[in-house]
């Protein structure tokens, strides 16, 4: 099966209706977004530039192209790879998007970052579409068959442009024709003739923008919007109920509370259903359980809002406050526990970590059950030999 793709299909794909391509390839690579803490914005001071004010006049050009690519990885296309290729060199490609393991030889999109002061005119256009002609005639590249200009602004006049490509197309080559043109003039005579032949053949269909409200759109359902644009978490979704039933993921933490329990108590507690008819263990394991899923929703909300590190500053932040009161010395592992609990109740996130302000006291009574999760708390001495 091959894919071929139009940028109607890209924005039908972004939500406005119809269903994404399927992508057919796996087990590439992951691509990863740098693993750093992000930090909540100021309290006070001046205000924050929204996202559209920071890529229009406080961006860089490598950083335009960074976010491109993290807005190119969000639009969930099945190109099995996407490589920045900006600088010198880049033959007229900033971002090549892959549909097949041919690479820029078999179908790919090119999405070309320009970052101006000035709004993009025509005159920025022309020279980025001889570059890429010129590729395919000395072999470089295919020609993609989408081609995305990408920039903070585009002029009225190139956006009219783009909704008629055959104009589009005429106008490129009345700029081409002209006595005084500096297209292709650094071009041998064979090359100029080769490009000038490739363009006639193209449908400039192919040549289409990005608009800036879109971008920003796809790139928010990222994590690495909330690391480049510090401002406000999204609302934090209610906490669900525990399920009934045992969930794998919480295996390690029930059997430690069933230690727990047998060891207070005098039990022989062996499953969760066990332990949730006893009347001496049933209020307490409902407690932990609802705290375990708090912080397992918080640790849901932070994975798709912010970057790993944020989150397991919030949780190593957490183990360092108890680790001194769990290594003390207790009668059982009740009362360990017990201790613990009081002790992260009593914490306080770094304020300077933005999710420090959505961590509810609950998610901390939670985060000592993900740690004993984790095997980095326990509770019963018989644990520790």
């Amino acid at each position: 099966m091959r894919y071929y793709l139009t940028w109607r299909d890209m924005a039908e794909a972004s939500g406005a209706g119809g269903d994404a391509p399927v992508p057919i390839f796996e087990g590439f690579p992951e691509r990863k977004s740098p693993d750093v803490v992000v930090l909540a914005p100021r309290m006070q001071g001046a205000r924050l530039p929204t996202p559209e004010e920071f890529l229009r006049y406080g961006c860089k050009e490598d950083e335009w192209e960074d976010f491109t690519a993290e807005w190119v990885h969000a639009l969930e296309y099945p190109y099995v790879r996407v490589q920045r290729m900006g600088g010198a060199g880049d033959k007229g490609a900033d971002i090549a998007a892959c549909l097949t393991l041919e690479g820029t030889e078999g179908e790919w999109h090119c999405y070309q970052c320009k970052h101006y002061s000035a709004a993009l005119r025509p005159s920025d256009a022309w020279p980025e579409m001889v570059k890429i002609f010129l590729a395919k005639v000395r072999g470089d590249y295919e020609l993609p068959t989408l081609y995305v200009f990408v920039a903070p602004k585009i002029g009225i006049t190139l956006e009219r442009l783009f909704l008629k490509p055959k104009a589009m197309k005429a106008k490129f080559f009345e700029e081409w024709n002209k006595e005084r043109s500096t297209l292709g003039t650094d071009l041998s005579a064979e090359e100029r003739a080769a490009v000038e032949e490739l363009a006639q053949d193209t449908e400039f269909s192919m040549f289409q923008p990005a608009a800036m409200k879109w971008i920003l759109e796809m790139h928010s359902k990222t994590p690495d919007h909330v690391r480049r644009f510090p401002q406000q978490l999204p609302a934090r979704p209610d906490v669900e109920q525990p399920p009934a039933e045992q969930a794998a993921n919480e295996a390690v933490f029930v059997r430690k509370l069933l230690d727990v329990y047998n060891e207070k108590h005098g039990l022989t507690l062996q499953t969760l259903q066990e332990a949730r008819d006893h009347q001496k263990t049933k209020e307490h394991l409902i407690l932990q359980r609802e705290a375990f899923y708090s912080a397992e929703a918080l640790r849901v909300f932070a994975r798709e809002s912010v970057p790993p590190a944020t989150y397991r500053a919030i949780e190593n932040d957490l183990y360092h406050a108890v680790y001194d009161v769990a290594d003390g010395p207790y009668n059982d592992g009740y009362e360990r526990l017990r201790q613990v609990l009081i002790a992260a109740s009593s914490h306080h996130p770094n304020p300077a970590n933005i999710l420090a302000a959505v961590v509810t006291g609950l998610d901390k009574k939670g985060l000592c059950h993900h740690l004993a999760n984790d095997h980095r708390l326990t509770w019963c001495k018989r644990e520790e030999e």
